[in-house]
């Protein structure tokens, strides 16, 4: 099951179990609001995910409600209108090809298909060419305008298409040509059709703990600064299970709160104070299996837990892959400047 499916009937379960009945109007205020916004939280997490389904019925039933309540009343109201959506979640989700995450491939991607595409069809004869692109939906031409000049035909019919566009083309043009890249391409695609995006405001520690807590395998991370010791438990608790974890940090005052402890438990790479490295490392993501990323503008600090803060979940093997990368080249950077 595609994992940002899989991201949203957790959240609905979620949603369901949520205690909120084990708080009252006449609970002290600070419990109240504690009930509050963490159910607020957990809704709009839901919501963000939600919103890149390709379901019009379900986007209408969110459109009709207000997931920002005020009070814990107001709370039970949105906990009962959204037992509608659940239980459209339940009864969709054991129905094959119901549920299902909208394409949303990244430009890097769309460019990679749309190369591959062009090469399919320039293969195609002169005679042939006009027909076939008017079958997959593309502007009409001419055999005469294909005589011409075949990349130029197919180029300036494939040009302005959007991403979404170009892997729509692609599936038409699927098991159409063997010989080609294109179907290994759109398999692969196929395992990330949804970006999966979820950006938080609040409790994003919490954020970072859950997908700690959820690795598998890998979990390289590049922050500025790193002080907080919870963070730092999971991380050690997942490295005792075996998971690679490696850490990029800017060797300064800040991080030597922590950096006899880090260097003991992980494979950590600190940018130095050099002439011959004078950039400031003030990336804030981090990487876990090669299929999730995250990055914001949160460090991994005891302060920022009480800065207005924000972090982006993405669940897309590509898009993980291009983070992966940049750490790569980081590391190498670093390596390079500190011989």
């Amino acid at each position: 099951m595609n994992q940002l499916i899989t991201r949203i009937i957790k959240l609905s379960e979620e949603i369901e179990k949520f205690p909120l009945g084990q708080c009252s109007p006449s609970d002290d205020p600070d419990k109240q609001m504690a009930y509050l916004y963490s159910f607020k939280a957990l809704v709009k997490r839901f919501m963000s995910s939600a919103k890149s389904l390709d379901d019009n019925k379900l986007k209408d039933m969110m459109n009709e409600i207000d997931a920002d309540p005020e009070s814990i009343i107001d709370a039970y109201d949105l906990q009962a209108e959204m037992q509608g959506i659940i239980d459209y979640i339940n009864d969709t989700k054991t129905k094959p090809n119901k549920i299902k995450a909208r394409p949303n491939i990244s430009g890097k991607s769309a460019n990679e298909l749309s190369d591959i595409i062009q090469e399919c069809l320039i293969s195609e004869s002169e005679d042939s060419l006009p027909m076939i692109c008017n079958g997959y939906g593309l502007i009409q031409g001419t055999i005469e305008e294909a005589y011409k000049s075949k990349f130029n035909y197919v180029h300036s019919r494939i040009a302005y298409l959007e991403p979404n566009d170009i892997y729509e083309l692609g599936l038409h043009m699927k098991g159409k040509y063997p010989n080609s890249k294109l179907d290994d391409l759109l398999d692969i695609l196929a395992e990330n059709d949804g970006i999966g995006l979820i950006s938080e405001f609040e409790n994003i520690q919490k954020v970072l703990k859950q997908e700690i807590d959820d690795a598998k395998f890998t979990i390289w991370i590049a922050v500025a600064w790193f002080t907080d010791n919870m963070l730092l438990n999971r991380l050690y608790l997942k490295s005792k299970e075996g998971l690679n974890i490696q850490i990029i940090l800017n060797d300064d005052e800040i991080n030597s709160k922590l950096k006899d402890k880090l260097n003991k438990f992980f494979d950590v790479h600190w940018v130095p104070k050099n002439q011959s490295f004078n950039k400031l490392m003030h990336n804030k993501f981090c990487v876990i299996d090669l299929k999730i990323a995250m990055h914001g503008s949160y460090n991994w600090t005891n302060k920022a837990q009480f800065n207005n803060e924000t972090i982006s979940v993405i669940n897309n093997r590509i898009c993980a892959e291009d983070f992966a990368e940049q750490f790569l080249k980081l590391k190498h950077e670093i390596s390079k400047n500190t011989k």
